[in-house]
């Protein structure tokens, strides 16, 4: 049996215009793609690409306001919850046209003399919010975890509140997002971690580490990893959201490595 591998047409195919990195993704073997960014391009644009490429959207992220260029963000900072749910909305909204199964809700910074626990309890009211905003949309709501070598400022730095969170919640429509990199940079051992969180994680995204390249680039055994989340019980797909050291075409060797499951 095949693994299921999607691709960042944020991160992949960025030689290309957004409009025919869907097209170079399904050519490439992947049976779906995943949006970070939906700034990128109009909405009518990736609806048309999706269309006509075939392939599934499989995951959009929320609007991350200004936490890419290093501020904040929006989902955890107290005083932008209205620009948080404006950009909620919009993503919602998006995901209906696009058809997509999951829908990120992005990290943002403590910054600004605002306190770690202001800015979690933040964090929890526009979850909270989401959720309920989200209620009858066939649409699971997804939390990353990040590692503090990267972002050591982000609200979604400590994993196990996050995952608390969430448990907490109890919704079958908020589950974890689980980054390969990031659980590696945050110097836990991928499988050991996916044990902890296997009952709340939706969706997992690969990437090695270091470096955030593609597999095979770094110190992650991807090939004992993968088959230890399916044994775990996992038999969802996985989104590559790595940045590709060359042109993406040039950097998939790993796709046929990984391809087939266990029997």
């Amino acid at each position: 049996m095949r693994r299921d591998f999607s691709a960042s047409v944020t991160f992949m195919f960025r030689n290309l215009p957004v409009a025919e990195r869907f097209a170079a993704a399904r050519e490439a073997g992947f049976s779906g793609v995943e949006i970070q960014f939906l700034e990128e391009a109009p909405l009518d644009v990736l609806v048309a690409a999706k269309r006509t490429s075939g392939i599934p959207v499989r995951l959009i992220n929320c609007g991350l306001g200004d936490f890419i260029t290093g501020g904040p963000g929006l989902s955890g900072v107290p005083g932008r919850e209205d620009l948080f749910r404006e950009k909620f909305r919009a993503a919602l909204e998006a995901a209906a046209a696009l058809e997509a199964k999951y829908l990120h809700i992005g990290p943002s910074r403590v910054m600004d003399e605002i306190s770690d626990d202001d800015a979690f309890r933040t964090y929890a009211d526009n979850v909270r919010w989401a959720v309920n905003e989200a209620r009858g949309a066939e649409i699971i709501l997804l939390l990353e975890p990040l590692n503090r070598a990267d972002v050591p400022l982000s609200v979604q730095a400590d994993w196990e509140r996050i995952a608390g969170f969430i448990r907490e919640i109890a919704s079958e429509n908020l589950r974890m997002l689980f980054d390969t990199f990031h659980c590696a940079a945050d110097g836990q051992d991928p499988v050991q971690a996916f044990e902890r969180y296997k009952d709340i994680v939706a969706h997992i995204q690969i990437a090695d580490f270091p470096g955030r390249a593609e597999p095979g680039r770094g110190e992650i055994g991807f090939s004992h990893v993968l088959k230890a989340f399916e044994a775990a019980g996992y038999s969802g797909s996985y989104g590559a959201e790595y940045m590709p050291q060359g042109l993406t075409g040039e950097t998939l060797e790993w796709m046929a490595e990984l391809g087939e499951k266990a029997q």
